[in-house]
């Protein structure tokens, strides 16, 4: 979280832009871009957007994260019945491991989660073993509420505001049909891109995947 309101970065933009009265571009406008544009970080660097908190796990094997996150990272430990009781740590396996050692490991039932497994190309669902009933601590990457008042606190660091500034420039010059203004939204949007290393790929490094699990898989490769 950011210590900056969102309309800073919105007034930079309008004087970048020579619009300061919103005649072109209104400021509900760039806040859309704006928007677009934290969510184009947090898709690209989903690191920005991290966090663990508790989850209540509900009966089974299989797990589904909470609507308002895009993305799990793990589980680090048992919570307890209340989910403020630090407990036992949980560890990352290969689901072929359980598949293989417990092949009736999703119906298994115990006082506490000790591993969990999670499939890259299922982003929303992860599996524990074994269930149990209570708490989690889950690490995960959360979609970033939609700003809808200017004056709202940035929802990232304050590091992210000239690359805001640039994004928010971008997409404004992209709507225009003046000369020109097409050179300058790609300009923009280069500086933007540059400014958060982006090449070619987005992140993907920042993956939840233990380091023994990688090892073996040869991921750290």
């Amino acid at each position: 979280m950011g210590s900056i309101a969102c309309s800073r970065i919105l007034q930079r933009a309008a004087r970048t832009l020579f619009d300061e009265t919103g005649v072109r571009w209104p400021p509900a406008e760039l806040l859309d871009y704006l928007n677009a544009g934290i969510g184009a970080i947090v898709a690209a660097k989903p690191d920005v957007a991290a966090t663990a908190q508790p989850f209540e796990l509900v009966g089974g094997s299989r797990q589904d994260l909470p609507q308002d996150f895009i993305q799990f990272l793990g589980l680090t430990r048992n919570l307890g019945a209340d989910g403020a009781t630090p407990g036992r740590a949980i560890r990352q396996v290969e689901r072929n491991e359980l598949d293989h050692g417990y092949p009736d490991w999703h119906s298994a039932t115990g006082e506490a989660v000790l591993h969990y497994c999670h499939d890259r190309r299922l982003p929303r669902l992860f599996y524990v073993f074994p269930a149990a009933a209570g708490w989690v601590e889950l690490q995960g990457v959360k979609a970033p509420a939609e700003i809808v008042d200017a004056a709202e606190t940035l929802p990232l660091d304050d590091l992210y505001e000239n690359p805001l500034h640039n994004w928010v420039v971008a997409y404004a010059y992209a709507k225009s049909s003046k000369s020109g203004d097409m050179n300058r939204s790609g300009a923009y949007m280069t500086l933007f891109a540059n400014a958060l290393g982006l090449k070619s790929q987005l992140q993907f490094s920042f993956a939840p995947t233990d380091p023994d699990v990688a090892a073996r898989s040869g991921e750290d490769n």
